[in-house]
Protein backbone atom coordinates (compact mmCIF):
# COMPACT_ATOMS: atom_id res chain seq x y z
CA UNK A 1 0.00 0.00 0.00
CA UNK A 2 1.19 3.69 -0.40
CA UNK A 3 1.88 5.24 2.20
CA UNK A 4 -0.42 8.08 3.63
CA UNK A 5 1.93 10.75 3.09
CA UNK A 6 2.77 9.53 -0.72
CA UNK A 7 -1.23 9.69 -1.32
CA UNK A 8 -1.38 13.34 0.13
CA UNK A 9 1.52 13.98 -2.41
CA UNK A 10 -0.30 12.49 -5.30
CA UNK A 11 -3.47 14.29 -4.73
CA UNK A 12 -2.06 17.81 -4.11
CA UNK A 13 -0.20 17.21 -7.85
CA UNK A 14 -3.72 16.79 -9.15
CA UNK A 15 -5.15 19.50 -7.62
CA UNK A 16 -2.07 21.92 -9.05
CA UNK A 17 -2.19 20.30 -11.97
CA UNK A 18 -5.94 21.41 -12.25
CA UNK A 19 -5.37 24.74 -11.30
CA UNK A 20 -2.29 25.78 -13.40
CA UNK A 21 -5.16 24.19 -16.35
CA UNK A 22 -7.30 26.90 -15.43
CA UNK A 23 -4.89 29.82 -14.99
CA UNK A 24 -2.75 29.12 -17.76
CA UNK A 25 -3.65 28.72 -21.37
CA UNK A 26 -0.88 27.98 -24.06
CA UNK A 27 -1.48 30.06 -27.17
CA UNK A 28 -1.37 28.44 -30.74
CA UNK A 29 1.09 30.32 -31.61
CA UNK A 30 2.94 28.55 -28.59
CA UNK A 31 1.37 25.14 -29.89
CA UNK A 32 3.27 25.49 -32.81
CA UNK A 33 6.53 27.14 -31.91
CA UNK A 34 8.91 25.58 -28.62
CA UNK A 35 6.36 24.69 -26.45
CA UNK A 36 4.68 21.80 -28.78
CA UNK A 37 7.99 21.23 -30.46
CA UNK A 38 10.89 20.85 -28.19
CA UNK A 39 9.63 21.53 -24.25
CA UNK A 40 6.37 18.72 -24.53
CA UNK A 41 8.17 16.24 -26.18
CA UNK A 42 11.23 17.08 -23.81
CA UNK A 43 9.58 16.75 -20.41
CA UNK A 44 7.67 13.43 -22.33
CA UNK A 45 11.08 11.77 -22.17
CA UNK A 46 11.85 12.82 -18.86
CA UNK A 47 8.94 11.77 -17.44
CA UNK A 48 9.10 7.78 -19.07
CA UNK A 49 13.16 8.19 -18.62
CA UNK A 50 12.79 8.92 -15.04
CA UNK A 51 9.66 6.48 -14.72
CA UNK A 52 11.27 3.33 -16.27
CA UNK A 53 14.41 3.64 -13.68
CA UNK A 54 11.91 4.28 -10.70
CA UNK A 55 10.47 0.88 -11.63
CA UNK A 56 14.12 -0.82 -12.79
CA UNK A 57 15.45 0.17 -9.48
CA UNK A 58 12.50 -0.99 -7.19
CA UNK A 59 11.81 -4.36 -8.99
CA UNK A 60 15.31 -5.18 -8.43
CA UNK A 61 15.26 -4.06 -4.54
CA UNK A 62 12.44 -6.40 -4.26
CA UNK A 63 13.90 -9.25 -6.00
CA UNK A 64 17.19 -8.76 -4.17
CA UNK A 65 14.99 -8.62 -0.84
CA UNK A 66 13.00 -11.82 -1.89
CA UNK A 67 16.64 -13.51 -2.62
CA UNK A 68 17.97 -12.55 0.71
CA UNK A 69 15.67 -14.12 2.76
CA UNK A 70 15.72 -17.28 1.02
CA UNK A 71 19.20 -17.18 1.61
CA UNK A 72 19.28 -16.55 5.25
CA UNK A 73 16.50 -19.03 5.66
CA UNK A 74 18.50 -21.36 4.09
CA UNK A 75 21.33 -20.58 6.43
CA UNK A 76 19.10 -21.03 9.95
CA UNK A 77 18.46 -24.63 8.08
CA UNK A 78 22.14 -25.43 7.60
CA UNK A 79 22.60 -24.59 11.68
CA UNK A 80 19.42 -26.30 12.89
CA UNK A 81 20.49 -29.79 10.45
CA UNK A 82 24.30 -29.18 12.45
CA UNK A 83 23.34 -30.09 15.95
CA UNK A 84 22.96 -33.63 14.87
CA UNK A 85 26.72 -33.46 15.54
CA UNK A 86 26.36 -31.75 19.09
CA UNK A 87 26.04 -33.63 22.53
CA UNK A 88 22.43 -33.47 23.38
CA UNK A 89 22.66 -30.56 25.53
CA UNK A 90 24.11 -28.48 23.68
CA UNK A 91 21.86 -29.47 20.39
CA UNK A 92 18.44 -28.79 22.60
CA UNK A 93 20.09 -25.21 23.30
CA UNK A 94 21.05 -24.26 19.83
CA UNK A 95 17.51 -25.53 18.38
CA UNK A 96 15.81 -23.48 20.82
CA UNK A 97 18.22 -20.55 19.77
CA UNK A 98 17.96 -21.02 16.76
CA UNK A 99 13.81 -20.97 16.38
CA UNK A 100 13.99 -17.95 18.71
CA UNK A 101 15.90 -15.88 16.11
CA UNK A 102 13.30 -17.04 13.47
CA UNK A 103 10.38 -16.17 15.42
CA UNK A 104 12.57 -12.59 15.95
CA UNK A 105 12.75 -12.08 12.15
CA UNK A 106 9.39 -12.87 11.11
CA UNK A 107 7.38 -11.61 14.40
CA UNK A 108 9.77 -8.33 15.14
CA UNK A 109 12.06 -7.66 12.26
CA UNK A 110 9.68 -7.55 9.75
CA UNK A 111 7.12 -5.24 10.52
CA UNK A 112 9.71 -2.69 11.53
CA UNK A 113 11.36 -3.08 7.87
CA UNK A 114 7.31 -2.30 6.21
CA UNK A 115 7.15 0.81 8.85
CA UNK A 116 10.68 2.03 9.04
CA UNK A 117 12.97 0.25 6.87
CA UNK A 118 14.97 -0.89 9.74
CA UNK A 119 15.63 -4.67 11.74
CA UNK A 120 14.47 -4.87 15.38
CA UNK A 121 16.60 -5.17 18.39
CA UNK A 122 15.05 -7.97 19.24
CA UNK A 123 16.34 -9.70 16.14
CA UNK A 124 19.95 -8.37 17.06
CA UNK A 125 19.46 -9.85 20.43
CA UNK A 126 18.08 -13.25 19.03
CA UNK A 127 20.90 -13.34 16.58
CA UNK A 128 23.83 -12.62 19.81
CA UNK A 129 22.28 -15.33 21.67
CA UNK A 130 22.34 -18.26 18.57
CA UNK A 131 25.88 -16.97 18.04
CA UNK A 132 26.44 -17.56 21.52
CA UNK A 133 24.88 -20.66 22.11
CA UNK A 134 26.63 -22.23 18.73
CA UNK A 135 30.15 -21.08 20.34
CA UNK A 136 29.88 -22.95 23.21
CA UNK A 137 28.43 -26.09 21.62
CA UNK A 138 31.91 -26.20 19.51
CA UNK A 139 34.26 -25.30 21.63
CA UNK A 140 35.89 -27.52 24.59
CA UNK A 141 32.85 -29.83 23.88
CA UNK A 142 35.14 -32.86 21.39
CA UNK A 143 33.48 -32.23 18.45
CA UNK A 144 35.69 -33.44 15.65
CA UNK A 145 37.61 -30.34 13.81
CA UNK A 146 35.54 -30.15 10.85
CA UNK A 147 32.18 -30.24 12.46
CA UNK A 148 33.48 -27.23 14.84
CA UNK A 149 34.60 -24.92 11.69
CA UNK A 150 31.81 -25.35 10.18
CA UNK A 151 29.21 -24.52 13.26
CA UNK A 152 31.21 -21.40 13.76
CA UNK A 153 31.49 -20.72 9.89
CA UNK A 154 27.25 -21.40 9.30
CA UNK A 155 26.74 -18.49 12.36
CA UNK A 156 29.09 -16.04 10.67
CA UNK A 157 27.75 -16.64 7.13
CA UNK A 158 23.86 -16.31 9.05
CA UNK A 159 25.49 -12.90 10.62
CA UNK A 160 26.51 -11.47 7.20
CA UNK A 161 23.06 -12.30 5.95
CA UNK A 162 21.72 -10.28 8.47
CA UNK A 163 23.50 -7.70 7.28
CA UNK A 164 22.55 -8.09 3.98
CA UNK A 165 19.12 -7.75 4.66
CA UNK A 166 19.69 -4.65 7.17
CA UNK A 167 21.30 -3.13 3.09
CA UNK A 168 18.05 -4.32 1.58
CA UNK A 169 15.67 -2.72 4.27
CA UNK A 170 16.83 0.31 4.07
CA UNK A 171 17.08 0.87 -0.26
CA UNK A 172 14.63 2.41 -1.61
CA UNK A 173 13.53 4.08 -5.15
CA UNK A 174 15.70 7.66 -4.78
CA UNK A 175 13.22 10.67 -3.54
CA UNK A 176 14.44 12.55 -6.59
CA UNK A 177 13.71 10.44 -9.12
CA UNK A 178 10.30 10.01 -8.02
CA UNK A 179 9.44 13.41 -7.49
CA UNK A 180 11.34 13.95 -11.20
CA UNK A 181 8.71 11.28 -12.38
CA UNK A 182 5.75 13.02 -10.45
CA UNK A 183 6.62 16.64 -11.84
CA UNK A 184 7.23 15.59 -15.20
CA UNK A 185 4.02 13.60 -15.44
CA UNK A 186 1.95 16.19 -13.98
CA UNK A 187 3.55 18.39 -17.35
CA UNK A 188 2.44 16.21 -19.60
CA UNK A 189 -1.05 16.23 -18.01
CA UNK A 190 -1.48 19.76 -18.17
CA UNK A 191 0.60 20.69 -21.58
CA UNK A 192 -2.21 19.00 -23.59
CA UNK A 193 -4.95 20.55 -21.31
CA UNK A 194 -3.70 23.95 -21.33
CA UNK A 195 -3.81 23.74 -25.21
CA UNK A 196 -7.10 23.90 -25.56
CA UNK A 197 -9.09 22.31 -23.10
CA UNK A 198 -12.07 24.53 -23.36
CA UNK A 199 -12.46 24.15 -26.62
CA UNK A 200 -12.21 20.92 -27.24
CA UNK A 201 -14.12 17.52 -25.80
CA UNK A 202 -11.62 14.90 -27.39
CA UNK A 203 -8.85 16.44 -25.89
CA UNK A 204 -9.97 16.74 -22.74
CA UNK A 205 -11.06 12.87 -22.38
CA UNK A 206 -7.06 12.46 -23.78
CA UNK A 207 -6.39 14.58 -21.26
CA UNK A 208 -8.02 12.35 -18.53
CA UNK A 209 -6.70 9.26 -20.29
CA UNK A 210 -3.26 10.65 -19.62
CA UNK A 211 -3.93 12.17 -16.33
CA UNK A 212 -5.31 8.70 -14.99
CA UNK A 213 -2.08 6.66 -16.72
CA UNK A 214 0.34 8.64 -15.16
CA UNK A 215 -1.62 8.75 -11.84
CA UNK A 216 -1.35 4.90 -11.64
CA UNK A 217 2.29 4.43 -12.86
CA UNK A 218 4.05 6.99 -10.31
CA UNK A 219 1.36 5.49 -7.61
CA UNK A 220 2.93 1.64 -8.74
CA UNK A 221 6.32 3.44 -8.84
CA UNK A 222 5.59 4.44 -4.98
CA UNK A 223 4.91 0.64 -3.95
CA UNK A 224 7.83 -0.33 -5.08
CA UNK A 225 9.81 1.96 -2.68
CA UNK A 226 10.34 -0.59 -0.12
CA UNK A 227 10.47 -4.21 -0.86
CA UNK A 228 8.82 -5.40 2.36
CA UNK A 229 5.25 -3.72 1.51
CA UNK A 230 3.46 -2.55 -1.74
CA UNK A 231 2.53 -4.41 -4.88
CA UNK A 232 5.39 -6.67 -4.45
CA UNK A 233 6.91 -7.35 -1.21
CA UNK A 234 9.45 -9.88 0.19
CA UNK A 235 7.57 -11.77 2.56
CA UNK A 236 8.43 -14.62 5.56
CA UNK A 237 7.40 -17.49 3.48
CA UNK A 238 11.30 -19.03 3.63
CA UNK A 239 11.51 -19.09 7.64
CA UNK A 240 7.88 -20.72 7.60
CA UNK A 241 9.80 -23.25 5.70
CA UNK A 242 12.63 -23.45 7.45
CA UNK A 243 10.36 -23.71 10.77
CA UNK A 244 8.63 -27.03 8.87
CA UNK A 245 11.93 -28.01 8.29
CA UNK A 246 13.08 -27.94 11.85
CA UNK A 247 9.96 -29.90 12.58
CA UNK A 248 10.72 -32.52 10.05
CA UNK A 249 14.52 -32.48 11.71
CA UNK A 250 13.20 -32.78 15.06
CA UNK A 251 11.68 -36.49 13.63
CA UNK A 252 14.93 -37.69 12.63
CA UNK A 253 16.57 -40.28 15.13
CA UNK A 254 19.55 -39.55 16.78
CA UNK A 255 22.79 -40.17 14.99
CA UNK A 256 24.29 -43.73 16.14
Amino acid sequence: MIPLSWSIALLLLVALGVLLVRVFAVSREDCEGPVGTFIGPFLLAVYLIALAMGLVIGWDHYQQADADASDEASSVIDIYWGTQAYAPEDAARVRAATRDYVAAVTEDDWPLMREEGELSQEGDIAMTRLRAAVEQAAVGNGMPEVDRLAALEETSTLMNQRMMRADSAGEGVPLGLTVTAALAGLAVVVLPLGMGARGSRTRILWGAVTGLTVFISVAVMLTLDNPYRGLLEAGTDPYEEAVAEFDRIDELPPPA
